[in-house]
């Protein structure tokens, strides 16, 4: 993103610096990969039709429904975009898009997109399910081009789509599952001492207060 002119690393021997970035369920997937699809969806496809369909779905003990729909909300959190993709694939079925593109595309590169995202946060790995994981990140860019043929995307230069289509299996196999370094662990503390703490003061030399 900027230039690195005399990074620490450069002269440190025995290491390799991009392995110290390892993977993030909350923030490359949920409020990464996930976040970037829904937002395509959103862009894409008729506001109104998107709102009926969650309001249709009918009630259940186990999956949260979004009773005013998805499109009004804003800043969501890694909680409602995972509670989200338990609900996409049924919102998205014969969904009407633009340019007369058949629905199967969409449904196709969003099933892709599931199964990378609920494989990825497996607790325990084995060759077959990497292989699975590798698998479902093929079907993704196979199918991807509907996010093109719809208008919503001219490329797919995303650091964080990039991090989880071409490092993730590798860093499992490096450093063992994404559980281990999931930052929604230590997201709770980000809002007791940043978040609460900004609120508290009366925002004139806010710093020193939250550090207080």
């Amino acid at each position: 993103m900027k230039p690195i002119y005399h990074p620490f690393w450069m002269d440190l021997p025995y290491s390799n610096v991009f392995l110290s970035i390892t993977p993030d369920i909350l923030h490359q997937v949920l409020q990464g990969f996930v976040k970037h699809v829904v937002a395509w969806i959103k862009r894409a496809c008729n506001p109104a039709e998107i709102d009926a369909r969650c309001c249709r779905l009918p009630l259940n003990h186990n999956v949260r429904l979004f009773l005013k729909g998805i499109t009004p909300l804003s800043r969501l959190t890694g909680k409602e975009h995972a509670d989200i993709c338990r609900i996409l694939l049924g919102i998205i079925i014969d969904l009407p898009l633009p340019n007369n593109i058949p629905s199967a595309s969409l449904m196709r590169v969003v099933w892709a997109m599931l199964d990378f995202v609920y494989l990825a946060q497996y607790p325990i790995h084995s060759d077959d399910s990497l292989r699975a994981l590798e698998d479902a990140l093929r079907r993704f860019h196979e199918n991807k081009h509907v996010f093109v043929e719809m208008g919503v995307r001219q490329d797919f230069n995303i650091p964080k789509l990039h991090y989880c289509s071409k490092h993730w299996c590798q860093q499992v196999e490096y450093f063992r599952t994404a559980d281990n370094f999931n930052t929604e662990f230590t997201e709770c503390l980000h809002i007791d001492f940043a978040k609460d703490a900004y609120r508290a003061t009366n925002k004139k030399n806010e710093y020193p207060q939250m550090t207080l």
